[in-house]
């Protein structure tokens, strides 16, 4: 009698682990399903976005919008220096015209040339989204 009552516990205890594994088994996969569902949704979603930006940055339609909005022209011939035109850098020998270390300890060069700044534009334009995706 004794024997049998164990029996019983233990295989309810076993049966009842049982079934908490299975249920926590098909509530994994069911995750896993919508995960799929997900990532393949997503996987359509950056195919059609990325069809939509080739036919958006065409050369052509880009062309045909700098020309509209940004009143830019070729630039005349000129404006074009030939590469011989341009000065060459002369770098000094090791020990030659080189000054003190500075703050950061790197040696700089004596006559190191002043940096020019190039304003901008106050305000570019904003756009809109090109598309807006819902779930």
């Amino acid at each position: 009698m004794k024997m049998i009552l164990v029996s019983v516990i233990a295989l309810s205890v076993f049966g009842t682990t049982l079934y908490q594994v299975k249920t926590g088994i098909d509530e994994r996969q069911d995750k896993l399903r919508v995960l799929e569902a997900e990532i393949s949704a997503t996987k359509r979603d950056i195919a059609v976005l990325e069809a939509e930006w080739a036919y958006l940055s065409r050369p052509e339609r880009v062309t045909t919008l700098s020309n509209k909005y940004l009143q830019m022209s070729p630039i005349s011939q000129d404006r074009i220096l030939p590469l011989d035109a341009i000065p060459m850098r002369i770098i000094p020998e090791f020990g030659d015209d080189i000054a003190p270390s500075g703050p950061s300890g790197v040696r700089q060069p004596a006559d190191t040339p002043s940096v020019t700044t190039v304003s901008l534009p106050a305000a570019l334009p904003t756009s809109k989204p090109l598309l807006e995706v819902s779930r």
